[in-house]
């Protein structure tokens, strides 16, 4: 029997190709059986599911299931953010790069998430606040280059092609890398100055199943923005860059800067595009801080909340033989 009594199932209906909608009728039936009783809202226009996910404990909820994709997620995340009372929120994946499901190791196919909502582990994770648009963000604002290849990356391509729009969008801009001056100062007043052409300023930085860290010393759990500077003027040095992160190896590299803070002002020489989890949010100056705790989330077995390293999905261990 399930520890949860009453869910609501916020679903996107144009994400994952309209399967939103099929997979909150079965989810439902589902939760039925196990004795949840589940309530769809479907999305019809920008903030539904913000605020849905503030009002659902107030109505009674103790479990909150989104069925869409990054956005989706955000918004709902957005919403129990503002909330007084924190409950679980699940997550279904059927967006387009499902980065929030890969980075809380929860499973990849739809399918095999439905199974594992009822006896998952929950865990509070910080959230990111930008207080100029009053807005809130769970994994990243990317400043420069990053920008550029999402507002490059159009919604009616990324429903044909996926993830792969991403992907001929970062090498059409990496072609085109534009330096900029940068200062960023921190909660205590303290000024850092750069050059470079991104700026990444991650509450959640890593995904254990790929044993992949934006950042070394990345947490969601810290109460602390992970900030990343890239600088280089080549397409070749930003490419090593880029591989020294994927490989963790960005601490030996002069082109990478690493440090935290729990607020940052952001100031750039042109001004540059800012995104925050996929969406547009203008140009520079950039503010925002972490809210601690904002919310909680159902994460997969995998999923690791401190800074051990975790096998990615593809390594093998070599048997042993007995000893004799």
């Amino acid at each position: 029997m399930s520890n949860y009594k009453k869910a609501l199932l916020i679903v996107n209906p144009v994400a994952g190709q309209g399967w939103g909608p099929r997979l909150g009728q079965r989810l439902k039936r589902s939760l039925a059986f196990r004795d949840v009783v589940g309530s769809i809202e479907v999305t019809q226009g920008q903030d539904d599911a913000k605020r849905w996910a503030e009002s659902a404990a107030a109505k009674d909820f103790d479990l909150i299931v989104v069925i869409g994709g990054d956005g989706t997620v955000g918004e709902v995340v957005a919403g129990q953010t503002l909330s007084d009372k924190k409950i679980p929120i699940a997550i279904i994946p059927v967006g387009t790069a499902n980065v929030v499901s890969l980075a809380l190791s929860l499973p990849w196919f739809p399918g095999l998430a439905t199974d594992k909502i009822l006896e998952a582990r929950t865990l509070l994770f910080d959230v990111g606040y930008v207080p100029q648009q009053d807005r809130y963000f769970f994994l990243m604002a990317a400043l420069g280059y990053p920008a550029r290849v999402i507002n490059d990356s159009p919604r009616h391509l990324k429903n044909l092609f996926g993830i792969f729009t991403y992907l001929v969008a970062g090498v059409r801009n990496a072609l085109n890398l534009d330096e900029f001056q940068i200062r960023i100062q921190d909660e205590q007043g303290e000024n850092r100055f750069f050059r470079g052409n991104t700026i990444l300023v991650s509450n959640i930085g890593k995904i254990n199943d790929l044993n992949f860290k934006i950042n070394p010393h990345t947490s969601a759990h810290d109460g602390k923005f992970d900030l990343t500077v890239i600088s280089s003027r080549s397409v070749w040095s930003f490419l090593v860059s880029l591989f020294r992160i994927i490989v963790s190896r960005q601490n030996k590299s002069s082109l990478v800067h690493n440090f935290q803070a729990g607020k940052v002002f952001i100031q750039t020489d042109p001004p540059v595009q800012v995104q925050i989890d996929g969406e547009d949010l203008g140009l520079t100056p950039f503010e925002a801080e972490i809210h601690p705790h904002g919310v909680l989330l159902v994460v997969g077995k995998r999923y690791s909340e401190n800074d051990r390293k975790v096998s990615p999905l593809w390594a093998f261990k070599r048997l042993r033989k007995p000893h004799s």
